[in-house]
């Protein structure tokens, strides 16, 4: 019989706590061994029951979530998965808990809520499962430190392009001299992405897109917290934006996020695609329909396979592609994916793709057509 997943809970509320508990444990694969009343009990508890996952509250009394999570990932590391509240405050403290080392997290269910309880406790036992079998980034300083060495996927490159090239030469050269990155990632990739955005300079001369799988109130929230930690400009994509040079853009949460022929946001609400509104694949496949060449595509850290069809299209045009590398990865799905689709080009930590976008994009000037030798890579 295969050993059960042994989960803690964590939470000031009985009532939650017993319904939680009797959810998870209607899955035969999972076993609740303790449940904790505050932060203090968690902390002392991870020592004594060394669960496989946590479920945390973050509003406890004692010690909050926060200072609890800090403290059970400075001593005891676990994957976490928070239970966080859906207003617009309780968002920054889950990213901020994501931040500190939380691996993904839950909406709590509130009785005569708009939230489908049975579909909410699904995805607590699926986070739960998946949780289990990821490989924690003991720390923050382990991520973003000591890089990496940068290993090349196995798979074929691209020829180089030239400026002879009919594709780069039909492009808007003076929009955005070095084209556009779209950087998708799904569970621990708000912390993924501090990291390679906080290696772009100020003087970045493409545009970047980013699609989060993360609910409408995390966007915004998150773009203010990654624009107050890099150098590069970051914010909110709303309809009509025009893409620039050294900003980046953040789909929001619900919407499909495209680009129009003059390089501006158009937003979609539309059918999901896979599960996810916004999609990885829809912002791929329209960046690189309209970039070509000059697109580049970023796969990071996250469950299941969005983004894979994203980055084909974007091979396809002759535009780079990359994707994070397994032992930074919270969860390896959707890079894993992609690479068995052999549509990576490079394969790396995010700091490293970082350094490759760097290297690559800000030796780029602009091409001087009366030579033969300009190159893109």
């Amino acid at each position: 019989m295969a050993k059960k997943i042994r989960v803690l809970i964590a939470d000031d509320s009985k009532f939650i706590c017993s319904l939680l508990a009797k959810q998870l444990q209607h899955d035969p694969e999972i076993e609740v061994v303790a449940i904790a009343e505050n932060g203090k009990q968690a902390v002392e508890m991870v020592k004594q029951y060394h669960p496989d996952v946590i479920t945390l509250d973050l509003e406890m009394p004692v010690m909050n979530g926060l200072e609890a999570i800090e403290k059970i990932m400075a001593e005891n590391p676990t994957p976490t998965i928070v239970i966080a509240g859906v207003s617009k405050q309780e968002a920054k403290t889950t990213l901020d808990a994501i931040n500190l080392g939380a691996i993904d997290f839950v909406f709590k269910y509130v009785p005569g809520s708009n939230l489908d309880p049975k579909e909410l406790f699904r995805e607590i036992v699926l986070k739960v499962k998946a949780a289990a079998k990821t490989k924690l980034i003991r720390s923050l300083k382990n991520l973003s430190g000591n890089p990496i060495n940068t290993k090349l996927a196995n798979i074929n490159k691209l020829p180089v392009t030239t400026s002879k090239d009919k594709d780069f030469l039909s492009k808007p050269y003076s929009l955005l001299p070095a084209g556009v990155i779209v950087i998708g990632a799904s569970t621990g990739g708000p912390v993924a992405l501090r990291e390679l955005l906080n290696e772009i300079p100020d003087n970045f001369p493409a545009a970047i897109l980013i699609v989060q799988h993360i609910p409408t109130n995390f966007t915004k929230v998150l773009a203010t917290q990654l624009n107050r930690q890099v150098n590069i400009e970051v914010k909110e994509a709303q309809e009509a934006d025009k893409l620039k040079a050294n900003q980046v853009l953040i789909a929001p949460g619900d919407f499909h996020m495209t680009i129009t022929p003059d390089s501006k946001i158009k937003l979609i609400y539309g059918v999901e695609i896979e599960g996810h509104r916004p999609s990885i694949d829809v912002t791929m496949q329209s960046v690189a329909e309209i970039y070509g060449n000059l697109a580049k595509g970023v796969l990071l850290t996250g469950m299941g396979k969005d983004g894979s069809q994203g980055l084909l299209a974007i091979r396809s045009k002759g535009g780079t592609t990359f994707a994070q590398n397994e032992e930074t990865c919270v969860i390896n799905g959707m890079p894993q994916r992609a690479i068995e689709l052999n549509v990576v080009d490079y394969v790396a930590s995010p700091k490293n793709i970082a350094s490759l976008l760097v290297k690559q994009l800000m030796q780029f000037s602009k091409p001087d057509f009366s030579t033969n030798n300009i190159q893109i890579i």
